[in-house]
């Protein structure tokens, strides 16, 4: 097993036991449904230079090449803002790298979220600092709880498509029965978006 599947897989444990710390590490910040929805002018307002996007079922539907023609729009606009934009993912080269080029970006593939060492490499990549950066997935376990535990402000999007890998497939099975205990503890609720 893979350390990020080893990693999850405690987050989902200490979750369910009903740890404080760890509830809060997968609580996101921020919730929108998706990527177009988020106020990314307020984030450069409240002095936000750096964006880390996943990938799979967060900007393009789960191993799709395709990217749509609003995707390169969004990040034009964001490029024109002047952000600093790349994008961490845990598929593999040949899925990172087309996304990454057509959209001209750089990129992480095989990033090992949620490692906090995804997110280091990230920002030194980009000579970023964790505090002027957001970290944007569908993941909790991964995108979110990586961002949180490395001090990013971590915004969770609604899945594009209902469509999942091996990998994206067993960490959506494991969100499905956490969210439903995070609807218990009251700190998070589907669809209600802030």
């Amino acid at each position: 097993m893979k350390l990020k599947h080893i990693l999850m897989l405690k987050t989902f444990i200490k979750v369910m036991f009903g740890s404080k710390d760890e509830i809060a590490r997968v609580t996101p910040d921020n919730y929108f449904p998706n990527i177009y929805e988020i106020d990314y002018d307020k984030l450069k307002e409240k002095n936000y230079d750096t964006i880390l996007f996943d990938i799979d079922n967060t900007i393009t539907e789960v191993d799709d090449l395709t990217v749509p023609q609003k995707t390169i729009e969004l990040f034009y606009k964001l490029k024109k803002l002047n952000f600093k934009i790349l994008l961490i993912s845990n598929n593999h080269q040949q899925r990172v790298a087309p996304i990454s080029q057509k959209l001209g970006v750089p990129s992480i593939s095989e990033a090992g979220k949620p490692n906090i060492k995804a997110y280091q490499k990230a920002l030194k990549i980009l000579s970023s600092k964790k505090e002027k950066t957001v970290a944007i997935g569908d993941q909790i376990l991964s995108d979110i709880v990586g961002a949180k535990k490395y001090g990013i402000k971590a915004i969770l999007v609604d899945q594009l498509s209902k469509k999942n890998n091996m990998q994206t497939g067993m960490a959506q099975k494991l969100q499905k029965h956490m969210i439903k205990k995070l609807i218990k503890k009251n700190k998070f609720q589907p669809h209600k978006y802030y």
